[in-house]
């Protein structure tokens, strides 16, 4: 595309820096051109063939210019709109889908640009009121699973996957996305934005599959599910803080939710659920294996002096107390901070023997 001789009616607008710029930045050529036309585009508010056709060479010198991806977008609804000022829009799909493959090459060598996600999702947001949506969203599932190949912990890729489930809201994208979800903590158990998206797809999941009902907590059965499920990550590498926080929130939530309610059940079943994990964990404590040999593991005794603090009878805190004072000294960098549990828990211990 030749630029001039294809604007040959517009004045371009060259880039306004002052009479003494501090600092001036060093153009290409081409990359001035481009963008002095663009600004006359912009001033004129032209949304046709050739402005859109201009917003690619620019995005290309500059995938991040939020401002040339927004008027692309302006660009795109103009052209997919009949000329018939009183007929109804209509969704130019291949063109669409062409835009998601533009921002895909693009996106390979700037995965963490936020521009690029935002346009993503707000071309997908014309595509899920289609009557392929589940079928497009699977593809984009696809797409953003080849980004998390290359960076597992690309947030806007995680994000991303996040807002494409929540918005199609079908149970069989939920499920597939705890086993998803599964395979990449496999992959590499240390990876918390997978535990995290566990922890997304199963409990937003049990409000969807509640008719959007908001329990705010996990029914027992599938809690107690994740709770061994985060003690077997935990055996496979005791060190990994990942699943310890996992099963710590599945547990404390389960804990809130029973001491708002009057059910004896539920709060025998919790207690029962709290006390199983913590002979799990005292297990693992006094069981060393050939990968990790006998030795203080801050992230277990960590994770274990919050289920006794929690337990709450005399001997569990009585145990939390010592493990407290251990962690003292091989985890010098929280010293205080265990040094005020400490004391916090011997006021508990007070209240318990009155």
């Amino acid at each position: 595309m030749n630029i001039p001789d294809v604007f040959s009616d517009i004045d371009p607008i060259s880039q306004s820096d002052g009479p003494e710029p501090a600092c001036a930045i060093t153009y290409t050529p081409e990359f001035v051109e481009a963008h002095d036309y663009l600004r006359a585009v912009l001033k004129a508010d032209e949304r046709s063939e050739r402005a859109f056709a201009l917003t690619t060479i620019c995005l290309k010198f500059n995938p991040a210019n939020y401002t040339c991806w927004h008027f692309r977008r302006r660009c795109l609804v103009s052209l997919c709109t009949p000329t018939d000022s009183d007929a109804r829009a209509t969704v130019d799909v291949e063109r669409i889908d062409t835009d998601l493959e533009f921002a895909d090459k693009l996106g390979g060598t700037n995965p963490k640009n936020y521009q690029l996600w935002y346009h993503r999702r707000a071309l997908l947001e014309i595509r899920f009121k289609g009557d392929e949506r589940i079928q497009v969203a699977q593809k984009e599932l696809g797409y953003v699973d080849k980004i998390l190949g290359d960076d597992n912990k690309n947030y806007h890729a995680w994000s991303h996957r996040q807002w494409i489930i929540r918005t199609i809201n079908q149970p069989q994208l939920w499920s597939a996305e705890i086993e998803y979800s599964h395979s990449k903590i496999l992959l590499d158990p240390r990876n918390n934005s997978a535990w995290n998206q566990r922890w997304f797809a199963t409990h937003e999941g049990e409000i969807a599959a509640n008719s959007g009902m908001k329990l705010g907590k996990l029914s027992f059965e599938k809690a107690e599910e994740e709770a061994n499920y985060a003690v077997c990550g935990a055996q496979v590498d005791p060190f990994n803080e990942s699943p310890w926080r996992y099963l710590i929130g599945v547990l404390m939530e389960q804990c809130r939710w029973v001491q708002r309610e009057e059910g004896a059940d539920d709060k025998d079943k919790v207690n029962g659920l709290l006390r199983d994990c913590v002979a799990k964990i005292k297990d693992m404590n006094d069981s060393p294996t050939e990968d990790y040999p006998a030795g203080p593991c801050v992230s277990l005794m960590s994770a274990l002096v919050d289920l006794l603090e929690t337990v709450g009878d005399k001997t569990s805190l009585e145990e939390a107390k010592n493990m407290m004072g251990e962690l003292v000294v091989e985890d010098p960098v929280r010293r205080k901070y265990w040094h005020k549990r400490q004391s916090t828990v011997l006021v508990l211990l007070g209240k318990v023997s009155e």
